[in-house]
């Protein structure tokens, strides 16, 4: 190699070596392309991650897990997003055949173990109202270990439940999820989630105790939900569910159940019921036509609430606002 080619290749080699290492703090300012099933996810992911990610959600506004088809469009997403994140098998079967084909192994917040899916028959689901009204009684005071998984003492608590962003704690325990597996994947920025991670914890915690404060108030009344779905964050805050029209939403309520909660509202026992945006629900009318009774709104997927810094903090006030303003109205 003579000298003028010697001095090429060694400026040459220079170039690319420079340009690589401009190329890599550009990868790393870059945020993470994360996407979420569904909007209570998305809430939490951004919530904590901040500018860290561009986090996306997959199924569109007042659309219910329950009852989704995925479209191609949709399919193509999952699989272009750097990290997927779902509920699990228990809130979403229909995600299952394209999670599983997945080159980049998505993040599960609720393993298989953490629920099961519910075969309540409308007959069983009225035995299981009265037992639920049982259960908030002998339940109240009752201290959680804090050496327990969450996620598994949530199954203790709330067996079949697996609305696991309507309690604080496990919307907790499922940023520790996001945090660690984004730190696998980007070891770089390990420190950055950390650190996104801790700040999240501390803002919840602080919300936490003002809506334990903000709920005492109405702990006491009684009132019932459109559909099962809340069950975390009542027995959280220690409110009087007395029972829930459905526990599927696209199911209709059996006759029995009906009955049952028209004679309990007749003779007093309830203040309030409550419908969810996704549904129509004109039995709540039928029943509650000529009584003193207030109905509310409780949304299960915060379509009302902006995915930003905050986001998953300001659905828990939203909750806790729902509750107050029906159960305390004259």
């Amino acid at each position: 190699m003579d000298y003028f080619s010697r001095r090429l290749y060694r400026y040459g080699s220079f170039f690319l070596f420079s340009l690589f290492a401009s190329w890599v703090p550009a990868l790393q300012a870059q945020p993470v392309k994360v996407l979420a099933s569904i909007k209570p996810i998305q809430l939490i992911a951004v919530d904590m991650l901040g500018d860290l990610a561009e986090v996306d959600v997959l199924l569109p506004p007042g659309s219910s897990p329950h009852h989704y088809s995925l479209k191609p469009s949709s399919i193509s997403d999952i699989h272009d997003a750097d990290l997927f994140i779902w509920g699990g098998e228990g809130l979403e079967l229909f995600l299952t055949k394209t999670v599983n084909q997945l080159e980049r192994p998505a993040l599960a917040l609720l393993e298989p173990s953490e629920h099961h899916e519910d075969e309540h028959s409308d007959e069983h689901s009225d035995e299981h109202a009265n037992e639920h009204a049982k259960e908030n009684e002998h339940e109240d005071g009752h201290e959680h270990d804090d050496d327990h998984d969450l996620m598994a003492e949530h199954e203790h608590h709330h067996d079949g439940d697996p609305h696991f962003w309507m309690t604080p704690e496990l919307a907790l325990a499922a940023a520790d999820k996001i945090k660690d597996r984004l730190a696998v994947l980007y070891p770089q920025k390990a420190e950055l989630f950390e650190k996104a991670y801790d700040d999240f914890a501390t803002r919840l915690s602080e919300t936490d105790q003002q809506l334990q404060q903000q709920l005492k108030r109405v702990a006491g009344e009684g009132f019932y939900v459109f559909h099962d779905a809340f069950g975390g964050f009542v027995e959280h805050y220690q409110l009087n569910q007395l029972g829930y029209f459905t526990v599927d939403p696209g199911r209709k309520p059996g006759a029995r159940r009906l009955a049952e909660i028209r004679e309990a509202l007749e003779t007093n026992k309830g203040r309030c019921v409550f419908v969810e945006p996704q549904f129509k629900a004109p039995v709540v009318d039928s029943l509650t036509r000529g009584l003193d009774i207030h109905v509310g709104r409780l949304d299960p997927l915060a379509i009302d609430i902006d995915a930003q810094r905050g986001g998953y903090l300001n659905y828990l006030h939203s909750l806790a606002d729902s509750f107050t303003s029906c159960l305390s109205a004259e």
